[in-house]
Formats: C-alpha cells, structure tokens, sequence
C-alpha cells in the first residue's frame, strides 16, 4: 500500500474539499491501494498568532519517512516562516513531491495557468471593448496565485503600452466583503465630486467582483454601462449574478486528481514533467458587456438551492442539538461519544478523538507542548467507524489499522489546541460531507472549546482542591486540622456504622507540654509535636485519619478489624514516642455501631478517658 500526505490550509475557515475529491476518484480507480492522509488547518485567519501556531502545529504530526509522496496545497499560509518550514521539513524528507498552485524549487507543479486566463481577459476587454483604463482588484498581497494574476494584469498593460501607475493594483482579501470594501473606498475618494470609473475593474475572483457589483447596485450604478467588471474561477456568485459576471472557468477536482496521476506516474518510474496546467478557458458574459454565456439552468439552480437549504438546517439542527448535548457531558470521554455520534450521522466513514491524558488532572497548561506533539501521552479518546465503536488500547494499535485498511480512504487530520498548546487532535475519515458543507472549522472550534471548558473546570477543581487541602491542614504537622475534622472524620464515621463496622476513637494529650514550652521554649515544643504527628501517622492504618485537634491534643479515628486492634495501636505509639524521651496520655473508645450514642458522645467519652489515664499518671508519679 502507499501512502500520501496532504498538507492544507484552509482558507480562513472554510476547507477546499475538492482537491480531496479529485484525488480520490483517481485512488478508486488505481489498482494501487493508496491511503490518502490528509494534515489540515485554519492557520491564516485569526488575528490571535499564537492561536494560528497552534493551528498549524497539525504539520508536524506526521513522520514523512512513512509516506510515498507528498501533496501540497499551501497557497492560503500567510506566515513565511510557517511555510518555509514546511517547505524545509517536506524537502528533507526525499519524498517526491506535488504543489498545487504554488510553483516551488523540486516539487512537481500541478494547477492552472494563473497568467493565460488574465492575458485573454485582457485581451479580450481591450480589443473587443475598447476599454483603455482598468483597475486591479486582487487578493491578499503575499498569495502566490494572486500575485500572478497582477503580473500577467501588468504585463499586459505593457502589452497595449498603458502605463501601470494610471492602472492600478489593489491589495486586500478573496471574500464578497472585500469587494464592498473596495467600491465603497473608491467612491470615498472623489469627496463629493462627479465619480470617474475606470473602463473595468478586474478582480481577482468571482467572490470579489461580485460584492462589487452588489455594492454598486445598491448605489445606483448600471454594469455595464456604468464600468465593466470581471472575477475569476467560475462559481454560482459569477454564473447566476446579475449580470451574470464574465470569469475564468477551471476544475479544482481535475487538479486534484492530477497531483495522484503525478505521483503514480513517479512511482512507475516514469519522466514525469515538472509542471502540469489544467485547463482553463474565459467565459465572457454580461458583466464586460457579451451576451448570457447560457452556461445556466435557473430551475436546477433554484432545485439545488431549495436541497441546500433544506440540508444546510437539518446540519444546523444537528450541531445545535450537538452543542446542547455536550454542555451536560462531565468528562472528556462522554463529549467525544458525543461527538463521534454527531460525526457518523454525516456523510463520512468515521471519526476519532486523540487528547493528551494530562488533560484530565488539570494539569498547568504549561506541561503542553508548543512544538509537536508529546506521543507518550497522548491516547484515543473515543473512535468509530460505522456503527462499530473503535477499542485500540494505545495509538499504535490505531495507526496500525490505517496501515492495514487504510488503502482507499482518506483521513484528515485536524489539531485540537488552547490557543498555542497542542492537546490533541481528530481524524476525519472519508469526509465526504466537507464538499457542501465547508464550514468544518466552526464544528471543529466547538468541539475544541467545550474541551478546554472541561480542562478548565477540572484546573478550577484541582485548585479548589488544593485550596482545600491547605486550608484543612496543620501549618505545622501537617496533620488535618479541626476544620477538616469536622468534614471528614464525622461522614466516615457515619459510614462505618452503616456497615456495621466497629471504629476505634483516640483521643491524645502530650504530658507536661506547657512546662516543656516554658522550659526548653517553643522550638522544642514544636519538634515533640512533629514527632507525635509523624508516629501517629506512621501507626494509624491505612483506612484511618489523623487530626491536630489544637494545642497539644490530637484524635487518632480508625475502623478495627478487632477489638485488640485498639490496644496495639495505643501501644505502639507509647512505645515509639517513649524512644524520643516523649510521653502522652492516650484515651481510647471503641464505637459500637447499633448504638445511638453520637460522634460527639463517644469523642467525650475518649477524652474522659485520656484525662483518667492522665491524672492516673501524675497520682503514681506522686505516690498517691
């Protein structure tokens, strides 16, 4: 079997299935079984950077010796150093190599010719329109695809002997606001005076010229009478807008689907060129002022629309009942069961749920790495394909499924992270769902918040607890105090007498401790109270509890086996402190569970009896 890595990018936060698609219907094909694994984020989006390093830390989970190619489709990562480390990891790994839309030193090239489509809009816009001024409204700056789009937008100008400075290029994002943005920015700029547009502006992408358009409308202005305007890449805002805007149409799954061919072809052993377009045409239409392309059908689009609709609320249902199920889950366990259900009533094959297990002590989030991922503690969750629940004991056990039934499948893989911790990450397998329904990062960020809620509640209660444990202990021994004496030797009695269990009470006194004091000053008196804390603790049993009842008293409360057990731990202490020079007087009860007497009773009654053993002490001391 072979195996592929594909690493991704979304943009912003919305995931290109159809690279992922194209590659598939080849691999359903190949007599070759291929497992496809895919590495996915949504790294360039947030203005959080150390949330987007956590984002991207998903690419270094995978040991790329193990792969037999590698895909990349990357053109979406805004940070250089991100993706020049990524570009150093991939090339050391002597892997063939296939970039989508991004031409890169060694790596095989698969994607459209950025530049052609623009030359014959260009073309097309100055000889068949006569359009002699033009504005380009791009993409983001550093986006290698865009910026060949500008160079051919340029070099065409030079072409027809315009002058770049008086045809400018915008820089700004690829979404539908991007383009409200730049009309209502152009028309800023005239301050009040006539409004001069340029023959055409040519957009980046269809997302572009269509928000354009739109915000123009709704000022009044006519395209094409007003300005020309075209977009790129063919989608539904460019096919069924009005106008119908004049774009570049291309096959994103052909792509996809040639980076496979690309690397059975390697395999084979074939001369395999370095770079592969797809092709791409013009489609010219209303928006530039040709006739309807006719590329449309208004009743399949308005069908299509009206199932969109009706699958886009059933996944809206779905995810509402999924955030509502999830606050009422207590432990990571039943979130991920959760989850996973929510997952197989999808379009997908399985669905599993790695986290890192210090997540349950509540850990300090300092012990997660920001650097890779800390494998030996990281365990499965909860996992599913089908029906069938997944029951690897560890990880390995895991990946050494995929590598046996891997073959025909696709994985993506998607990091779970508190801002720039890594805890952990999910597996999507055959997530056929993400071609209609891109938004799988706003699922994924649900997922990972009620996450981190559970971590920091269990961190709230483990400092609760901690809190706790200082407030109920002795300063000085160490011992329980009177507080959690109150809180804790009293339910354990009461349980004890449920079970009909016998309970032994010792009530200590240190002998002469004010004289002591006095004598020797309060440095010694807090040693001998140490030493009497540490060998009550040393010969009470393991089911028992020992407080500093204050001062100088302290409560030994075990459960006995029998009877003599009482004796031998009084015994014991007597003799242990009386090697240390130290002396106590110790009064013991033993509880009888059918009895109606309370705690407090037979507490009273061990103290009558330590001051008996007390006063017995001091009459033989004194002769009496």
């Amino acid at each position: 079997m072979k195996r592929v890595a594909l690493f991704s990018d979304g943009w912003k936060r919305l995931i290109t299935y159809a690279w992922v698609d194209g590659m598939m219907k080849f691999i359903s094909k190949s007599e070759e079984k291929i497992c496809l694994c895919q590495y996915n984020c949504h790294g360039n989006w947030s203005h959080d950077e150390m949330h987007n390093h956590g984002e991207y830390n998903i690419y270094k989970l995978p040991d790329l010796s193990e792969y037999d190619g590698i895909i990349m489709d990357c053109t979406n990562i805004s940070d250089k150093d991100v993706f020049n480390a990524l570009v150093d990891m991939i090339r050391k790994s002597n892997k063939p190599v296939v970039s989508i839309g991004n031409h890169i030193e060694g790596f095989y090239y698969a994607g459209i010719d950025n530049k052609k489509p623009i030359a014959d809009m260009m073309e097309h816009l100055y000889e068949k329109h006569g359009c002699r001024t033009f504005i380009f409204a791009g993409g983001p700056k550093d986006n290698y695809e865009n910026e060949l789009r500008v160079l051919s937008y340029q070099e065409s100008l030079d072409r027809m002997g315009l002058s770049r400075e008086e045809n400018p290029v915008w820089y700004g994002d690829y979404d539908f606001s991007t383009g409200i943005k730049y009309f209502e920015q152009y028309i800023a700029g005239f301050e009040g005076k006539p409004v001069e547009f340029p023959d055409v502006f040519v957009c980046a992408n269809d997302n572009i010229a269509a928000g354009f358009c739109y915000r123009a409308q709704a000022d009044g202005y006519r395209i094409p009478e007003d300005f020309k305007i075209t977009g790129f890449d063919n989608l539904d805002k460019a096919i069924y807008f009005e106008p119908q805007i004049t774009t570049v149409s291309h096959m994103r799954e052909n792509i996809g689907n040639k980076t496979m061919e690309i690397l059975a072809d390697v395999w084979a052993g074939k001369d395999v060129p370095v770079n592969h377009f797809m092709p791409s045409k013009c489609v010219f239409s209303e928006s530039c002022g040709c006739p309807n392309s006719g590329l449309l059908d208004y009743r399949k689009y308005a069908r299509n629309q009206v199932i969109y609709e009706v699958d886009r609320l059933e996944r809206e249902e779905l995810l509402t009942k999924l955030e509502s199920d999830i606050t009422t889950c207590e432990d990571y366990a039943a979130v991920s069961r959760e989850i996973t259900n929510y997952f197989l009533s999808l379009d997908c094959s399985g669905f599993v749920i790695v986290l890192d297990k210090r997540l349950y002590e509540g850990a300090d989030q300092s012990v997660f790495p920001t650097d890779g991922y800390d494998w030996d503690n990281l365990v499965m969750v909860h996992g599913a394909e089908g029906k069938q629940k997944l029951g690897f004991k560890d990880l390995s056990e895991l990946f050494a499924s995929f590598e046996k039934r891997g073959g025909g499948n696709a994985y993506m893989f998607s990091p779970i992270h508190f801002r720039d911790k890594c805890v952990g990450f999910s597996i999507l397998k055959n997530g056929r769902f993400l071609y209609d329904n891109p938004y799988f990062y706003d699922i994924h960020n649900t997922i990972t918040k009620t996450f981190e809620n559970l971590y920091k509640k269990r961190q709230l209660e483990s400092a609760n607890q901690k809190m706790r444990e200082i407030y109920n202990r002795d300063q000085l021994t160490g011992l329980y105090n009177r507080i959690a004496y109150a809180e804790m030797i009293e339910p354990e009695y009461g349980k004890h007498c449920r079970n009909g269990r016998k309970c032994a009470i010792n009530f200590i006194d240190a002998d002469n401790f004010k004289q002591i004091n006095d004598t020797y000053g309060h440095e010694k008196g807090d040693m001998i109270l140490k030493t009497i804390a540490n060998v009550l603790v040393d010969k009470c049993t393991e089911e028992g509890y020992v407080y500093r009842y204050g001062g100088d008293e302290f409560i030994a409360f075990f459960p006995l086996n029998e009877d003599a057990d009482a004796g031998t731990f009084k015994n014991a202490v007597l003799e242990e402190l009386e090697k240390n020079d130290i002396r106590v007087s110790i009064g013991v009860t033993i509880t009888e569970p059918a009895s109606d007497k309370s705690f407090e009773d037979y507490m009273r009654m061990a103290d009558q009896e330590m001051y008996r053993v007390k006063q017995a002490r001091k009459k033989a001391k004194n002769g009496n």
